[in-house]
């Protein structure tokens, strides 16, 4: 696995993490909810993983769900 990313921590100690991996020769990008087990960081099945090719259409979804938010506050 290579960097986690922190993006949020939750009240009661959670991390969600943006991070990347491959599996079967795929690469993904994770958003996902992690724990401490015994001080060792593991992962939820609380997220969302997508091939790396989706996710244009990801930042392109977040970009107008942003910019409609900007628009709802004027």
């Amino acid at each position: 696995m290579e960097e986690k990313i922190s993006v949020h921590d939750k009240p009661r100690g959670e991390k969600v993490y943006a991070y990347i991996s491959e599996f079967k020769g795929t690469k993904y990008l994770h958003v996902r909810e992690w724990y401490l087990d015994n001080n060792e960081e593991k992962p939820t099945k609380k997220g969302v993983t997508l091939p790396l090719d989706k996710v244009p259409a990801l930042r392109e979804a977040i970009d107008q769900l942003m910019a409609k938010e900007e628009t709802d506050k004027a």
